[in-house]
Parts: C-alpha cells; sequence; structure tokens
C-alpha cells in the first residue's frame, strides 16, 4: 500500500507542479474569465458618443392612402426610425437609402388583408429585417383593428394569448417543455463534449506517461520496486486527480468570469438554467469513464518501446471515443430510439449515452442504477486484464503490435506470477 501513495503522490505532485501543466490552466482560465467579460471589456475601447437611431425611408403605396407610412412613423418605441415618404418614388427612397440621410428602404403594396413589404438594404445583421417586419406586421394589426371598429374589450379578446399548460399523464411522469429541452439539449452537448474531450485528453496522457517511462529505461528500476499493478493504479490515480485540479480551476474560472461580467444572463445561467443533477451525473460518467479509457490506455502505454509510438497504439481508443460522440450528437434529437437505448449498455458507449438519456428523456431509475452497475463491473474487469497485460507489458521491448504484444504480455504476466 506504502508504494501506491509513494506513485500515486508522486505522479500527481509531477503533473500539478510541470510548468506546462501550470501555464496551460492558467491561460485556459483567463481566457474563460476573458471570453465572459468580452462584451465590458470591447466597451472600454469603444467611443462614448452614442451611434444615432438608423433612418428608413417608407414608401406607402397600398390602397389605405398612406396610412400605413404614417402608422410607422409615429412609431417611438421601436429600434428604428420611420420616414414617411408621401410623394416619393420606391427609386427615390433607394436613392435616398444609398446617401448619409437614410440606411435603409421600406416599400408596402396591396390591400391590407394582402399587404406586401420590400425592404432594402445592405449589411450581415439578419435581425435588421426581422424586427422590421414585426413592426410592419404591429401596423397591420393596429390600422386593421381600428378599420373593424372594435372595442377594448373587443380587442383584449382577440389578442389575449391562449394559456396553454403541458402536464403529463400520470403523477410519476414527466413532461418536456420546449424551454426545458432547449436548456437540457445545450447543457448536455457541452457536457458530452466534456466527457470526450477528458477521455481523450488524460488517456492519451496516461499511455505517454508510460511509454516515455519505459522508453527512458527508468522503468526497469520502477518495477524492481513496486508491482506493476500498484505501479499502474497509482498512475490512473494520480493523473486523475491532476484531471479534476484542473477542471477545478477551469469551474472556478467560469463562476468568477460570470460574477465579474454583471450580466444577468449570465447570473441567470447559474441560478435557473444549469440543473446541478446533471452536474453530479456528469462526474460520475467522468470518473467511471476515465476508469474504462484510462486503463486500456495504460495498457497500450506498456505495449510501446517509445514515445513516439503512443499515437498509433491508442488509436483503437480514440475511434471508440470518437463513435461514441458522434452517436451522442445524433442522439440529441432522438435520444429515446431503441438504438440509443441499446447502445447507452455499452460500457465504451455509456459515459456518453447514458449521460445523454438522462438529461434528454425520462430514464427509469431501476435502469440508471443498472447501466451504471455495469459500467462500474466493466470498469473494474478492463483494469484487472489491463493490469495482467500491463505487468508483461512494461517488460517487452521491439516493434509494437497490438495483437501479438497483448499475447506475449500476458505469456510475461503468468512466468512473473
Amino acid at each position: 500500500m506504502n508504494n501506491f501513495w509513494t506513485t500515486f503522490t508522486h505522479t500527481a505532485s509531477r503533473r500539478l507542479k510541470s510548468k506546462a501543466f501550470i501555464f496551460a490552466t492558467g491561460i485556459m482560465a483567463l481566457l474563460i474569465i476573458g471570453i465572459l467579460n468580452l462584451n465590458n471589456i470591447l466597451g472600454n475601447f469603444e467611443s462614448e458618443e452614442t451611434e444615432d437611431t438608423p433612418n428608413i425611408a417608407v414608401v406607402d403605396e397600398t390602397e389605405n392612402g398612406g396610412q400605413f407610412g404614417a402608422m410607422l412613423e409615429s412609431m417611438e418605441d421601436g429600434s428604428y426610425n420611420y420616414v414617411h415618404f408621401p410623394d416619393g418614388s420606391v427609386d427615390d427612397a433607394i436613392e435616398e437609402a444609398s446617401g448619409e440621410d437614410y440606411e435603409y428602404a421600406l416599400a408596402l403594396f396591396g390591400h391590407p388583408s394582402d399587404l406586401q413589404a420590400e425592404f432594402y438594404g445592405e449589411g450581415s445583421d439578419f435581425r435588421v429585417g426581422q424586427e422590421v417586419n414585426q413592426d410592419v406586421q404591429r401596423a397591420k394589426e393596429t390600422l386593421v383593428t381600428s378599420e373593424l371598429d372594435l372595442n377594448e374589450e373587443e380587442l383584449a379578446m382577440i389578442f389575449n394569448p391562449v394559456t396553454f399548460s403541458e402536464l403529463p399523464l400520470s403523477e410519476q411522469g414527466e413532461v418536456q417543455t420546449q424551454e426545458s429541452h432547449m436548456q437540457a439539449y445545450w447543457m448536455v452537448y457541452g457536457l458530452v463534449f466534456a466527457i470526450y474531450l477528458i477521455v481523450i485528453t488524460f488517456g492519451s496522457m496516461i499511455a505517454t506517461e508510460v511509454a516515455t517511462e519505459k522508453s527512458s529505461r527508468v522503468m526497469e528500476l520502477i518495477v524492481s520496486s513496486v508491482n506493476p499493478v500498484t505501479q499502474m493504479l497509482g498512475k490512473l490515480m494520480g493523473i486523475g486527480l491532476a484531471g479534476m485540479v484542473n477542471l477545478t480551476i477551469l469551474a472556478g474560472a467560469v463562476w468568477l468570469g460570470s460574477y465579474m461580467s454583471g450580466e444577468e444572463f449570465l447570473q441567470m445561467i447559474f441560478t435557473e438554467v444549469i440543473d446541478y443533477s446533471l452536474i453530479i451525473y456528469a462526474l460520475v460518467f467522468i470518473i467511471l469513464g476515465y476508469f474504462v479509457y484510462g486503463g486500456i490506455a495504460a495498457m497500450l502505454g506498456a505495449l510501446v518501446s517509445r514515445a513516439e509510438e503512443v499515437n498509433q497504439a491508442i488509436q483503437p481508443l480514440i475511434f471508440l471515443a470518437m463513435i461514441a460522440f458522434f452517436i451522442s450528437m445524433y442522439g440529441l434529437n432522438a435520444p429515446d430510439t431503441m438504438f440509443i437505448q441499446a447502445l447507452s449498455y455499452i460500457p465504451f458507449f455509456t459515459p456518453q449515452l447514458l449521460f445523454l438519456r438522462i438529461g434528454m428523456g425520462t430514464v427509469p431509475i431501476s435502469e440508471v442504477t443498472l447501466i451504471i452497475a455495469i459500467l462500474v463491473i466493466s470498469a473494474i474487469l478492463i483494469n484487472v486484464l489491463a493490469a495482467r497485460i500491463y505487468k508483461g507489458g512494461v517488460l517487452m521491448y521491439g516493434k509494437f503490435s497490438f495483437k501479438n504484444g497483448i499475447k506475449q504480455a500476458l505469456k510475461i504476466s503468468k512466468k512473473e506470477n
């Protein structure tokens, strides 16, 4: 047990104290804080002068005799100034919009019941056209209802929104609204990507560390004093601890950046949007997925003789993680399909797919417990097998071969026993 803690503390401290770890973590934390405060930073470089409200030249050729143009011109709560062109043509308005007085031109045709609008402008902001369309629609509603001579009560009856509620069929059931769906969608998308990135990054880190020690012949000295299985588990736990420290610092940077920004939107995300039960599930799947992929990564790192061969050795592992990620992207829009449900039982896909199902749908607690139990047992069995191969692999040198290397490593491991 002393050897395990020695390996664990040595691996963790070496990672945490390395300049690369400190530099990369610090830069990432600063970038996160900077991105979350980008509006405030850019605001310091902007001129204090406020921009004038854009002007829109309106040509009203409808059958209402210019009432639409006058109605738009009287609007005071919009983002644009509508200027009625009572005696001008569409060409005149476009020509004026090409100058300095107007930024856009708007032409209106037809009867109010079949109103047609042509909006002329340049630029890449699609929201301009959307807002002008909304203003024209408001003007149409106002004019049409005034022509019908409706009183306030009748208008309220028309425009009063429907009270629409979504309820589950049973008391224990759940129903997902569009708002909750979109909140869960982006949160699950981000955490699924995080699980994929963490598994790949730290899996590669484990394999590289083992291969580096082996290629430098340090492994021969370590094996003579520390049991290879104890060594492998110590490395897994040590690098895992360094990873958790890294995640904690970055999560702290997200919280600090959101707090410093002072924006209600970001603070609302932390208080109302984020489902902290999903965060707990994500941490569970990150840890279990780390041991599933990390054990195999340590085994593959022990089979190579040079650090340069690590990328070739861990390619199958990377492909598995990529397949799980791409299936998760598909499953975001169809989390309850039989295909996704079946694959979520496979340990290599469970961390991402089961998390996806929990976040985007409803999974019975009994099924969640069963799949997590399968994942835990699989992680133990994978690490037991990986430890046996690791034990023989660290003593092997030569050209890397996945199939032959595993066979030879198992033979050496049996002899060592």
